[in-house]
């Protein structure tokens, strides 16, 4: 079974540690850290998670080269707190939540793109004030002093 970053998927509790849950996704054992179980702290981990139950949680790291998965119920909370006070809410809306989340998450990486371009063309503007060239001499200046 193949998993990747941002599927939701089912999993079972299958033993409960002070750092955190480990859950058995897809015949693997995944850690599921206490602090990606929910927005909000969780001070008794047995009173929201128990060894044998069903959950479902969306796997955020996947180090196939170790056999290590990273769990979040935490990204799946329509509120924050959802996992301590209504689970089955969690679960039952998690792949509608799961989708807002990744979306929000790929706004924001875009974004970061858009700050990170608009850097390089301060840049550029700059570096075109600097030493007075036009756009097309600049370019091929940063040509140049990239190849020496």
């Amino acid at each position: 079974e193949s998993l990747s970053r941002g599927d939701v998927i089912d999993g079972l509790v299958k033993a409960l540690k002070p750092y955190g849950a480990f859950v058995e996704v897809g015949g693997m054992s995944g850690l599921l850290h206490i602090s990606q179980i929910s927005m909000d702290r969780i001070n008794d981990l047995e009173a929201v998670l128990q060894p044998g139950q069903k959950i479902k949680c969306m796997i955020i790291d996947h180090d196939k080269a170790n056999g290590r998965i990273a769990l979040s119920t935490k990204t799946l909370e329509p509120e924050p707190g959802d996992m301590i006070r209504d689970p089955e809410r969690v679960y039952e809306m998690a792949e509608e939540t799961a989708k807002v989340y990744l979306e929000r998450q790929e706004q924001e990486r875009k974004k970061r793109e858009e700050s990170a371009k608009d850097i390089v063309l301060g840049l550029g503007d700059a570096l075109d004030e600097l030493t007075g060239d036009s756009a097309e001499d600049s370019s091929d200046n940063l040509d140049s002093i990239l190849s020496e």
